[in-house]
């Protein structure tokens, strides 16, 4: 029987471990998977469709499909790569049955606001301007959505999962250059569409 958090069976072993545990019938193991990357997982889906309910659903996906593939893992697998691979998929399965974009008008956490690293010169608006990080929030949303596809995967996984190039090329099998090559033109793209928040920070 499992228990939570530090109580767990081998909760300091290392994911590739607690992969292998898993691969072997110990289903402790998926418990930990989660613990370690449900949060992360949903996150990565939140900024894409911007709605709670339905990144928590794509990440038990995630949870579900590695485990029913179990026995496939390979030992030379980063899991977290593994994880997002498996994510990115669901994440097109998702886009193919839902032929619509989730509300914008859904509220974002502190890091939804992340684009404005990119974007602004490191000068910062009164955080007490509810109505101004609105508004932000919206036409950054906007902006990100707007993003040709393989654009926004790779923003997506670098700005808000702090994934490097390498990393983006493995999860999304391309070359490096191309995750590369990519990311400038979201850059370069995203600058051009909200030239006027560039020139407000």
């Amino acid at each position: 029987m499992s228990s939570a958090n530090g109580d767990l069976p081998g909760y300091g072993d290392s994911d590739t471990q607690v992969m292998e545990r898993l691969r072997d019938g110990d289903d402790d193991a998926l418990t930990l998977i989660v613990e370690r990357y449900q949060n992360e997982l949903v996150g990565y889906f939140y900024h894409h469709c911007w709605d709670q309910l339905t990144a928590e659903d794509l990440a038990q996906t995630v949870f579900i499909k590695l485990y029913r593939a179990r026995a496939r893992y390979q030992i030379t697998a980063k899991l977290r790569t593994y994880l997002y691979r498996i994510a990115h998929n669901a994440w097109i399965d998702h886009l193919r049955r839902q032929r619509h974009h989730a509300s914008l008008d859904a509220e974002i956490g502190p890091d939804g606001l992340r684009l404005r690293d990119c974007l602004s010169d490191g000068k910062n608006s009164d955080p007490g301007d509810v109505g101004h990080q609105s508004y932000l929030r919206r036409r950054i949303q906007e902006a990100v959505e707007r993003l040709p596809e393989g654009q926004r995967d790779v923003f997506v996984l670098a700005n808000n999962q702090d994934m490097r190039y390498q990393e983006i090329s493995e999860v999304l099998g391309i070359p490096e250059g191309t995750v590369k090559s990519r990311m400038h033109s979201a850059v370069r793209r995203l600058r051009s569409e909200l030239t006027d928040l560039v020139e407000d920070y």
